[in-house]
């Protein structure tokens, strides 16, 4: 039987396009379920995906933005720096891709809205490259949906 950690960790790999798990991702803490167990809410993502960054200028910027992510119950899930995805299929991607996981889509969005954050850390960044923020919540699929055996 699968356990529910284990489904929720296949289905973000298939969400962020993983092509595997890193070693002992499944490992520990996982609880033996039949039904997923009924969360508040999903967890939420932040995906930025940054274009001509200047990185070795970006310091002060996530100097300013760690406590903040974490604050809001954020934390980095991947990095991909610009040119260094493979593209398997569609059209050349050269930008830099960063994912990060929040409680729920209200706590990434409410990061983002911070005062503190549009205040202090948006200004540290301007005119070191174009980045696109986008949130969604999590889809977790119900355990039923996999074939038996799996």
């Amino acid at each position: 039987m699968m356990t529910y950690r284990c489904l929720q960790m296949i289905a973000l790999a298939a969400t962020l396009g993983c092509a595997g798990l890193p070693a002992g991702a499944l490992a520990g803490g996982a609880k033996q379920v039949d039904e997923p167990e009924p969360a508040a809410s999903p967890p939420g993502y932040m995906i930025v995906i940054g274009t001509n960054v200047d990185s070795a200028r970006m310091g002060p910027y996530a100097r300013a933005t760690i406590p903040l992510l974490l604050e809001y119950g954020g934390r980095l899930l991947f990095i991909s720096e610009e040119h260094a995805a493979e593209v398997l299929e569609g059209p050349a991607f050269t930008s830099s891709v960063r994912v990060f996981e929040f409680p729920s889509l209200q706590h990434a969005r409410d990061f983002y809205y911070s005062e503190r954050y549009q205040r202090e850390a948006i200004p540290l960044r301007e005119g070191l490259g174009t980045l696109n923020v986008i949130v969604s919540d999590a889809f977790v699929p119900d355990p039923r949906w996999l074939p038996a055996g799996d």
